[in-house]
Order: C-alpha cells, then sequence, then structure tokens
C-alpha cells in the first residue's frame, strides 16, 4: 500500500533544527498501542520491555494467546524495523522477521522459517483519512510469509511445505486485494502412524505420499459492497484440483458496521434471540447474490477412490456406481423438481463413468437477494434452480 503525504517546507525546517533524539521512536508508546490493537482482535498480548534501537523497536519477553487461553510460550525477542508514525497518528513497521521456530516434543521434530510480516500499519486513534478497508481492524499488513514449515516423526519427515504468503493492496479507489499462497506442500503417509486410520486408507488408495498447492484472490470494494473471492484453487498432484469463485453485494462498511453492533448486543443479551433474529433477517437482506461456481477437474482421484470402495464392498466398478447413482432420485427428491433432478442424476452418472469434471455454477441474470434465496429454500425448494440460475453439468471444464 502507497500513502502519500505532503508536508509544509515550514515544518520539514523545524524538525531538521531538532536534535537527533527527537527522531528516536517512542517504543514504549508503539509497544502499548500494538498490545491495545491486539486486544482489539481477540489477542492477549505481554511483554517485559520494550526498547528503542535507532529508528527499530526491540520488544524482550513477548506473549500472544487468545483471550480464552491461560498461558502461551514466551517469545525471547521481536523485532520492528523502521518504525515511524505515533499513536494518534498511527504507525507504521517496514519489516518485523520472526524468530525461527525449533521444536521437539514426544518424537514429533517441527521447524519453521523464514517468517516475516512486511509493511506492518496500526490504525491511529485520531486517523481521519484511514481507507474503509482498513476501518474495521486496526491492524493492516502489506505482505507476510513462510519460508518454509518442515514436521519430523521419528527422523523421518512426514509433512512440508514452502513459500506461502500473503499480499495486501489498497488501490487508489478504496478496493482492497488479498492474494494468498499457501505454498507448495507435500504429505508423506508412509512415515505416519500404522495405525492411524486416515493414514491407511491414503496408502490404500495409492498415496503413499500428496503433495500440491492452495491459492486465491478475494477483492472488496467498500463503496459498492461487492466481495470476490476469484479464485479459491486447491490443487493436488495426481489426484485433481477444486475450484471455488464466489462474488456478493451489499457487504458495505454500513453493513459491517451494524452486524458488528448486532453481535455486540447479542452477547450482552443473549436472552432476547427472537429480536435478534428479526434484526439479523433484516441485515441479510441488504445482501446480494452475484454468481458462484465450484469446479472439480479429476486427475485419477476419482478412478483410485471407485476401485478402493469396490473393492472393499465385494463389487465390481459397475455394481457400485450403479448403486451411488442409484440413492441420487430419493436424495434430491425433496426440491421436488423432476428437471433440474434429471440433470443432475446426468451429470454425476456421467462423471462417474468416464470421470474428467464436475462443475456447479449459479449465474442469475442479476444479483439475487439473499432472503429470496432463504425464502425458496424454506417455502419452495423446487424454484431455488431457477432463482438462482444453478446448473450442473459434467466433462466440460478444464484444469488451468
Amino acid at each position: 500500500m502507497i500513502i502519500k503525504t505532503g508536508i509544509p517546507a515550514a515544518a520539514t525546517a523545524a524538525l531538521l533544527l531538532c536534535t537527533s533524539s527527537a527522531f528516536a521512536v517512542d517504543a514504549q508508546a508503539f509497544a502499548d498501542r500494538l498490545k491495545a490493537v491486539a486486544s482489539t482482535q481477540s489477542v492477549e498480548m505481554s511483554f517485559d520491555a520494550a526498547e528503542e534501537d535507532g529508528d527499530d523497536v526491540v520488544l524482550r519477553g513477548v506473549r500472544f494467546s487468545p483471550a480464552s487461553a491461560e498461558s502461551s510460550e514466551k517469545i525471547e525477542e521481536i523485532t520492528f524495523e523502521n518504525v515511524t508514525g505515533s499513536t494518534a497518528e498511527g504507525w507504521t513497521v517496514e519489516r518485523v522477521p520472526i524468530a525461527d521456530i525449533d521444536e521437539t516434543e514426544e518424537g514429533t521434530h517441527s521447524t519453521v522459517t523464514g517468517i516475516v510480516i512486511e509493511g506492518l500499519h496500526l490504525v491511529g486513534t485520531e486517523a481521519t483519512d484511514t481507507p474503509a478497508a482498513m476501518s474495521f481492524s486496526e491492524l493492516f499488513f502489506d505482505r507476510a510469509a513462510v519460508e518454509s514449515v518442515n514436521v519430523e516423526k521419528d527422523g523421518k519427515k512426514v509433512f512440508s511445505l514452502s513459500d506461502a504468503s500473503m499480499e495486501n493492496e489498497i488501490a487508489d479507489d478504496g478496493t482492497l486485494t488479498s492474494e494468498f499462497d499457501l505454498g507448495t506442500f507435500d504429505a508423506d503417509f508412509t512415515a505416519a502412524n500404522d495405525n492411524a486410520e486416515s493414514a491407511t486408507t491414503m496408502r490404500e488408495l495409492g498415496y503413499a505420499t500428496l503433495g500440491g498447492n492452495i491459492a486465491g484472490t478475494a477483492t472488496w470494494n467498500p463503496t459498492t459492497g461487492l466481495l470476490e473471492l476469484d479464485p479459491f484453487d486447491i490443487d493436488l498432484t495426481d489426484a485433481g484440483s477444486l475450484s471455488f469463485t464466489y462474488a456478493i453485494s451489499g457487504y458495505t462498511p454500513a453493513f459491517i458496521e451494524s452486524l458488528k453492533q448486532l453481535q455486540q448486543q447479542m452477547a450482552s443479551n443473549p436472552d432476547n434471540q427472537s429480536a435478534a433474529g428479526m434484526a439479523m433477517m433484516g441485515l441479510v437482506s441488504q445482501l446480494f447474490l452475484d454468481s458462484a461456481d465450484l469446479v472439480f477437474v479429476d486427475d485419477s482421484l476419482t478412478d483410485k477412490l471407485l476401485d478402493y470402495y469396490a473393492e472393499k464392498n465385494g463389487q465390481t466398478r459397475e455394481q457400485l456406481i450403479e448403486g451411488l447413482t442409484g440413492m441420487l432420485p430419493a436424495m434430491l427428491s425433496y426440491l421436488q423438481n423432476p428437471t433440474f433432478q434429471e440433470e443432475v442424476i446426468s451429470a454425476v452418472t456421467t462423471f462417474l463413468n468416464d470421470p474428467q469434471s464436475l462443475s456447479i455454477a449459479i449465474e442469475p441474470t442479476a444479483p439475487v437477494p439473499a432472503t429470496q434465496v432463504i425464502g425458496a429454500a424454506m417455502g419452495a425448494p423446487q424454484t431455488l434452480p431457477s432463482v438462482l440460475a444453478l446448473s450442473v453439468s459434467a466433462n466440460d471444464a478444464t484444469d488451468d
């Protein structure tokens, strides 16, 4: 995020005449503000000392824990590099490197390296020009990353992850874009406890190891209230990929503030649930569903699952598929929509017999009020497919 400011020449001259000590960051004030901001995120923070080191702030004996936790591990030292600002106007930290983690417990050795936060911002208590995207959380960061995570069990690696990161940017029009990449991960099920049912199942399916990546992009325009996730991708090597996108509108700052106030009222008066329910429905009426898509592209996972469960059940693969598709009419009967029911059965049958892709799409010509979706689901489920312009199809997507 880039913030442009203009400093009058007279003010600049006055600053240059000050002694160098005037430029020193107030470590205690910064630490106190960080502690206060953490508490708004339901995180309790404590520290033994706050020290200045030039433009840096060093906190010693730091503890972070959820408000409900009784205790947490102490972090010996955290250095906040190039700290500027004040509690009133807001604090900015160029970089916060976190010490590597290296722990061993009951035969499990875990390491986390390369943890860093860049462009950390604490909103000022008297700030007047805070972007809307920062108005509901007093803490914001431009980037956070983890270089690697490794877990070993009895000397053998069971899980690894590399190059995870998240980046946030606020555009000139106030739109917030968040890009996250959970990195490349790899799980080794041959090293897990032989008695672990999940690990045994994975090996029997043919996945002695499983790797992949999870990544996505989310955007929010406070002015229009449009919130989009496009896409959220899970890609599993030699298994398949799952992609999810959605767009909802009406998610404005006013909506968020009203929701926050309602949650506070519900917490302070838990016995008045009927009134809270009516208020919640009033809020929900401000939201609209613009679109949503869920696409699975197969890369051997479905074949392996069908073969595995057919063998488990003492069936042929064809018999298993016939049994699965035979259950669909009863499962879909509550919708009371024979046309849509046939569409789903056809798509699922096609996919199971030739696993390529399975897609679910919601593509209305205009945003659909959330209350209309709820009303249709509760009172007239047979209308849901038409209300949402809902479709289900098979083998018409590609793995990009």
